[in-house]
């Protein structure tokens, strides 16, 4: 689990420090999580699943994927929008074009050694 907690963390590019923080906690105790020196209480693996929108199974097992929600503190998602929002409605609706086909090419590739 302690490498899934770090998985984690980097997905939200944030440092140990801004993760603990966050979740109230130092960031001696995300390092020591990360690194396997103590084990995650039930109520921490809970908080990172609410906070950061994490599958409760993905982080205990490994199954399923990482996020059961889009994670609130994802910068490159906040970047996005912020963006699609600056621009003009016709090019609004060329981005999400643009979006719904890389997420079919996506789609059709998963799975191959590109």
């Amino acid at each position: 689990m302690d490498n899934r907690i770090r998985m984690v963390r980097e997905a939200l590019e944030l440092s140990q420090r801004e993760f603990g923080e966050r979740l109230g906690v130092s960031r001696d105790v995300i390092s020591n999580l990360e690194y396997g020196r103590v084990q995650p209480k039930e109520l921490v693996i809970k908080h990172i699943c609410d906070l950061y929108g994490v599958n409760e199974q993905w982080i205990k097992d490994g199954n399923g994927p990482m996020f059961s929600s889009p994670p609130r503190n994802n910068k490159k998602l906040e970047e996005a929008v912020s963006i699609f929002q600056s621009l003009r409605p016709e090019f609004q609706d060329f981005a999400l074009q643009q979006i719904r086909q890389l997420a079919e090419l996506q789609k059709k590739t998963e799975g191959l050694d590109l």
